[in-house]
């Protein structure tokens, strides 16, 4: 059974053919925003994606003494992720040491828990300054049987995940100010 990094893996396949260091970048941005996997388990993973059928590579020479491998979806792999991005997702816990933390707070030092939400509330703030700069380069989003509306869709979701967090951060601070 393929793993969602697969599935990740194959989705980034399906915008065209490229060599591992490639995907690996893929990976970073724009996939990065709401899905992450390191080389190691990129390269783990197109092993398996190979052995399934689902991938295939093309060598051509390399910078170095070794081919480069590029990679492309199967017919098989494009069956297989078609099929997948109509499942429903998978139950997943939530894990989301913020809000735990949270939970925990009534033991904390108001001053360093205020602290600790400032630092938050900056980072979440300069990410949906970052979001917001990159919708406004796109402009809107493109028509949807374009690759690139995945990317906008999913740029919109994180717009709205930032954009909630740093709203509950100014809540947090704003609590544990009181009671200071």
């Amino acid at each position: 059974m393929t793993s969602t990094l697969g599935f990740a893996i194959l989705a980034v396949l399906a915008r065209g053919e490229r060599t591992g260091y490639d995907i690996a970048a893929s990976m970073r941005r724009p996939v990065s925003y709401f899905w992450t996997a390191g080389h190691s388990q990129i390269h783990a993973e197109l092993q398996k994606l190979l052995a399934g059928g689902l991938v295939a590579y093309e060598t051509e020479a390399g910078p170095g003494p070794q081919d480069k491998k590029i990679y492309h979806l199967t017919g098989a792999g494009t069956a297989a992720l078609r099929g997948w991005i109509i499942e429903p997702p998978r139950e997943r816990p939530e894990r989301d040491e913020l809000v735990l933390k949270t939970y925990a707070a009534a033991l904390a030092d108001p001053a360093a828990l205020r602290d600790l939400f400032a630092d938050q509330l900056a980072k979440h703030e300069a990410r949906l300054a970052e979001y917001e700069r990159e919708e406004r380069a796109i402009g809107g989003p493109p028509g949807f049987g374009d690759p690139r509306w995945g990317n906008y869709a999913t740029l919109r979701c994180g717009l709205g995940y930032e954009r909630h967090r740093a709203e509950w951060c100014r809540w947090m601070l704003d609590q544990i100010s009181a009671s200071l």
